[in-house]
């Protein structure tokens, strides 16, 4: 940004010169020439400037900040019965049942013989992706339907510290920092785009199966579970639904809660509202238009990458499933959540 700020001084000075110096003065169509160019430039640049601060103002948290977030509180993992996982679905007429076996979960094999993450069949469907209840930023429009012509697999929780301190400790990769608030069955945090890229190659070559980052039309498509609401519950974001700045948890505005202390969505998947921003694999633009119809990854060459779902230190507005964010480094805000599209057999 530091370089946008060199090259907006250099336009002001062009503009200035053109109005004031001998040269334009004698030759006042240049001069009107020159000046609208710098004007036309400088408006551009200055709309560029501002999404880079004001992605660093959502996303990036001040030093001061972190260091005065408070030490963890005891664990009070609220237990979800099994039969409220797969409530029925609201407008079920573009989900296809016939491939969906609801909330069936399962977990491939590693080389050592162990377990990996829990992953849910998630079925075929249309949704309506973006700002449907109106009142969003400019970035979730144009709404715009997309197909889902496939079935996926999408993993139940976020990945954990201990799912990935494992695959940590046999790549020799440097585990993250859990900040002091417990690792176990809490998202990992402070991982990157590219940390979480490396495990999804790992845990593929571990079990023969192909998982990556989901795509930001799947992710949404998942996280919505058939809704139109701005979270998968409705429209209000009640008490003690999410952990979000706001969300009535014992957690909100502290530090992450262990993964599945919430209820789950109607797909069975759990914190995809708040708790940690989940990173997607496709590359950040602006907003929908010309936005991919069919669930695939979206990319470019933006060094800015998509994050959804919110997380424990932000406000509701910014935990609905529409919402959307983007950036570079890692923090104690951003974890992720694996899809598979390999065939299996149930």
């Amino acid at each position: 940004m530091t370089f946008k700020l060199i090259v907006l001084a250099i336009l002001f000075v062009i503009s200035g010169g053109a109005a004031f110096s001998n040269y334009f003065k004698e030759h006042k169509f240049l001069s009107a020439l020159a000046t609208l160019v710098a004007i036309i430039a400088s408006f551009y640049l200055i709309q560029d400037i501002y999404q880079d601060i004001k992605s660093e103002v959502i996303s990036e948290l001040k030093e001061e900040s972190i260091g005065n977030i408070p030490k963890p509180v005891d664990d009070n993992v609220i237990k979800v019965p099994e039969n409220r996982i797969n409530k029925p679905i609201k407008d079920t007429s573009n989900i296809d049942f016939k491939t969906f076996a609801p909330g069936k979960v399962f977990q491939d094999r590693l080389q050592d013989g162990s377990l990996g993450p829990e992953m849910v069949v998630i079925p075929k469907g249309r949704f309506q992706m973006g700002d449907i209840q109106g009142g969003g930023d400019d970035s979730e429009k144009p709404v715009h339907w997309v197909d889902i012509d496939y079935q996926f697999f999408m993993g139940k929780y976020e990945v954990t510290f201990t799912e990935y301190d494992k695959f940590a400790e046999i790549t020799g990769r440097k585990k993250p920092d859990d900040r002091g608030w417990g690792r176990g069955n809490r998202p990992v945090i402070n991982v990157s785009w590219d940390d979480a890229n490396a495990y999804t190659k790992w845990l593929s070559k571990q079990t023969g199966k192909q998982y990556r980052l989901p795509s930001e039309a799947e992710w949404e498509y998942a996280a919505r579970a058939g809704t139109k609401t701005k979270y998968w519950w409705g429209n209000n974001i009640g008490e003690n639904k999410a952990n979000c700045n706001g969300c009535g948890s014992q957690w909100d505005g502290k530090q992450t809660a262990p993964v599945g202390s919430f209820q789950a969505n109607q797909f069975g998947l759990y914190d995809t509202v708040g708790n940690v921003y989940e990173w997607c694999a496709d590359g950040w633009h602006d907003n929908y238009k010309n936005a991919p119809t069919n669930g695939s990854i979206w990319k470019n060459t933006n060094k800015y990458k998509v994050l959804r779902g919110g997380s424990w230190y932000v406000s509701p507005n910014l935990v609905r499933s529409a919402f959307r964010n983007r950036n570079l480094i890692p923090v104690s805000l951003f974890g992720f959540r694996l899809v598979s599209v390999a065939a299996r057999t149930f």
